[in-house]
């Protein structure tokens, strides 16, 4: 998996999809990645970014959910988000982690 993908992955007996952070030469072991919520939830800058429905089945991605991953617990890709969205993203994550 790569940065910005949107994947399947098992946790425990369910199957959700997540959204992978970072997979990096450094977190490849173990990569970053943040839930995605099927209903969306609106729009609260630096916690929930709204997922167009035409990008991975849409929702909402949670960046307050930010798990280390189990690289066999991954599934099929379902889609990609785009460059702007993966600004935001990595701009909520430094204001919720006030990094």
């Amino acid at each position: 998996m790569t940065r910005g993908d949107i994947v399947e992955y098992t946790q425990g007996s369910r199957r959700i999809r997540v959204l992978v952070v970072s997979a990096t030469p450094y977190s490849r072991v173990y990569p970053v990645i943040v839930l995605v919520h099927d209903r969306a939830d609106g729009d609260v800058p630096g916690i929930l970014i709204p997922l167009p429905a035409d990008i991975g089945g849409g929702g909402t991605i949670d960046l307050s959910r930010i798990r280390f991953a189990d690289p066999s617990a991954f599934g099929r890709r379902l889609g990609r988000v785009t460059a702007t969205m993966l600004t935001n993203i990595d701009a909520g994550l430094r204001r919720l982690l006030a990094l």
